[in-house]
């Protein structure tokens, strides 16, 4: 298994992206009341098309679903309506947590960045909003987070609490970075007939594929 690197395409005509929670359930036979526990498996999944490829790009989209070989090689992808730049996020980005974080935790708390200039902040400000995401390298690889709730700091030293969604699989390494300018999980194709494509007149492809986190 090897993780296939995801070609520089156009975006997708269209994507769905969403969670598949993870629960299980136990209902009384004596009572009909049910109880409900939640497991630590929760993952992404999503289907992206795309109907105006043409010249590299198609044929670049080949490769890479030839390469794939069905779901058995995985590669790095995730919503990208909420990529950002660089110059896109605010001054008080927290890029490192403070403290290892325990595998199941929906939650940690995160200080600035050591390497970010931060002598004219001042103030409150929006650090983190709800609804983005981030993605870090735990102790079972990357793992993919929605931001639950904005997080504000205040000052040049401020901490706080950041909240997400799903619970971390595995341990965190204190220090850990937090990627979010372009966060990704890692998937795999959702079943082995996907490496197919349509061409319409004058040569222009219509693809598309469905996926699942690979845990």
């Amino acid at each position: 298994m090897a993780l296939i690197s995801f070609p520089s395409i156009i975006n997708p005509s269209s994507l769905s992206f969403g969670l598949q929670g993870s629960a299980q359930s136990f209902v009384s036979e004596f009572t009909g009341s049910s109880q409900y526990v939640r497991l630590p498996a929760a993952r992404w999944y999503g289907t992206a098309n795309w109907n105006n490829l043409s010249g590299d790009d198609f044929e670049n989209l080949k490769v890479f679903m030839a390469q794939l070989e069905g779901p058995f090689n995985t590669f790095a992808f995730g919503d990208i309506s909420k990529d950002t730049s660089a110059s896109e996020l605010p001054a008080t980005v927290v890029l490192e947590n403070n403290a290892q974080v325990a595998a199941h935790s929906t939650s940690f708390t995160v200080a600035r960045s050591s390497g970010e200039s931060s002598s004219s902040i001042t103030g409150t400000k929006v650090a983190f909003k709800k609804g983005d995401y981030f993605h870090v390298i735990s102790a079972v690889g990357q793992e993919l987070k929605l931001i639950t709730a904005d997080l504000n700091l205040t000052g040049n030293s401020g901490t706080g609490t950041l909240n997400f969604a799903p619970a971390l699989r595995g341990i965190l390494a204190a220090n850990s970075n937090l990627t979010r300018h372009a966060p990704r999980g890692i998937m795999r194709l959702s079943n082995n007939d996907q490496t197919s494509w349509d061409i319409a007149p004058p040569v222009i492809g219509q693809f598309g594929f469905s996926f699942l986190e690979s845990y």
